[in-house]
């Protein structure tokens, strides 16, 4: 078993373990709030420079203070359910977390950022909560929005997490409109598919043309495999999906990649 498969069931576990202890069993009992509370962590809001959230622990006495531009809920809840992650997990290495936007969003090179990414995940949107119906068949935004919807995250997190559970060859894929900023795959069905680091998006691909033309179509859209995957040979039938949109203001796009024939 790979490292980080490891530390991904173990992060879960840990959250599973805590929403069992709540007894926790519905989508709206899942109050971060309470938790960290019955935990002995204050939450506060402050202006924090550099930093979405940070976590400071004082033997069993905690405090979490999010960045007051954490405007959206789903934002806010995601970086305490993340903190709660590093409260429970990670004692022994730090008394003091201080967390970036990046962080709550690392899946690949810090191992602490990992488990407690995966543990907000598992948390806020648990596996056997989520009805397997969103998870089957070719990815759609319908999917993505009831999973943000019913469990009150944002869609980047919510897409992180279909990307991670669905039951099809699926990449959920975050670029700046010229370049891949980073990127979550399904492990077990995209094993070998990867991206470059800062990738430049090819005028091949969806995402380059909706992030110049502000175009807002969201259907799925076959495009040519090396305009995501140059780097990684494939068959000449081997099919690839793009699904796109734009998500904020600062002109992130959103890509979803369905390789169905890929193995």
């Amino acid at each position: 078993m790979k490292r980080s498969e490891a530390q991904h069931i173990k992060a879960s576990a840990q959250a599973l373990k805590l929403l069992e202890r709540y007894g926790i069993s519905r989508p709206d009992e899942i109050c971060v709030e309470d938790i960290a509370w019955d935990l002995g962590i204050e939450i506060t809001c402050e202006p924090l420079s550099g930093a979405e959230a940070y976590l400071v622990r004082i033997g069993d006495v905690g405090e979490i203070t999010l960045s007051d531009q954490l405007v959206e809920v789903g934002s806010q809840r995601f970086a305490v359910g993340h903190e709660i992650g590093h409260w429970q997990m990670h004692k022994e290495i730090s008394q003091l977390f201080f967390c970036t936007a990046d962080d709550l969003r690392d899946y690949r090179h810090s191992d602490p950022e990992l488990e407690a990414n995966t543990f907000a995940s598992e948390l806020l949107m648990p596996k056997f909560m989520i009805d397997p119906k969103l998870l089957t068949g070719e990815p759609s935004w319908g999917a993505i929005r009831a999973l943000a919807e019913q469990f009150s995250v944002i869609t980047i997190s919510a897409a992180i997490r279909y990307a991670d559970l669905a039951r099809e060859p699926v990449m959920a894929v975050f670029s700046d409109g010229t370049n891949v900023r980073w990127w979550r795959e399904n492990r077990t069905r995209m094993d070998g598919l990867w991206l470059e680091s800062k990738q430049p998006l090819s005028e091949d691909c969806v995402a380059y043309h909706q992030a110049r033309d502000g175009s807002v179509d969201c259907s799925l859209v076959p495009v040519p495999w090396d305009a995501w995957f140059p780097h990684v040979p494939a068959s000449e039938d081997e099919e690839l999906f793009e699904l796109t949109a734009k998500i904020d203001e600062k002109g992130t796009m959103m890509s979803v990649l369905w390789a169905p024939s890929y193995t």
